[in-house]
């Protein structure tokens, strides 16, 4: 099946919302979206932000960002994966709650401190999976996609840390929400690259 966008739009709203839907209508609609948004990027986030009404798009879909999408899960019995699955939602789920931390500075500040050990947690468990995995013929294969996903998570972490320092200074709630959506995103990326992966073993 095709790709799921980099999208929080999507994988908050609009793919739980597909999921409701008999299989073969809700792979058809998917495939219809993820077709616009290949052709029109952005065409997902606009058009759910059409339909909720709400003064701020990026701080809902933050809120939202913990919601759990089948697209981004490792299907499978392994403690590895299970960690990363678990450690993955870990984070969503502190980003998610930002928010409501916001404007409680000590709430926030052991938020902050929660999120960067939850970066560190879950990229040793993807440096554990690149180890264990070094010699299988779908990392070889997609090696070079892996290590771009992983930097992209770095750097989309040392973005959200810049975005941090910036509000202590200016206050400005907005860039924080951007970040932590970029960083959800990638998250998620970077999960589904791994998935991909476990799958073709």
């Amino acid at each position: 099946s095709t790709e799921p966008p980099p999208s929080l739009a999507f994988s908050t709203v609009l793919a739980p919302f597909l999921a409701s839907f008999p299989p073969e209508q809700g792979k058809q609609l998917r495939d219809a979206f993820v077709y616009a948004e290949k052709y029109n990027p952005g065409f997902i986030h606009d058009f759910i932000a059409g339909i909720i009404n709400t003064d701020d798009i990026t701080e809902t879909l933050l809120k939202l960002g913990a919601t759990e999408c089948s697209e981004f899960l490792i299907l499978s019995h392994v403690e590895l994966h299970d960690q990363l699955n678990r450690k993955s939602q870990v984070l969503r789920v502190l980003l998610s709650s930002i928010p409501e931390k916001i404007s409680d500075r000590s709430q926030f500040l052991q938020t902050i401190k929660d999120i960067a050990q939850s970066i560190k947690d879950l990229l040793n468990c993807v440096n554990s999976f690149s180890q264990l995995n070094a010699s299988s013929p779908a990392m070889v294969q997609n090696k070079r996609l892996f290590d771009y996903q992983k930097k992209y998570f770095v750097r989309s972490s040392k973005a959200f840390s810049d975005s941090l320092r910036n509000f202590f200074r200016a206050s400005e709630k907005g860039a924080v929400y951007q970040a932590a959506n970029k960083l959800i995103t990638q998250t998620n990326v970077l999960m589904r690259t791994i998935k991909i992966i476990t799958e073709r073993g």
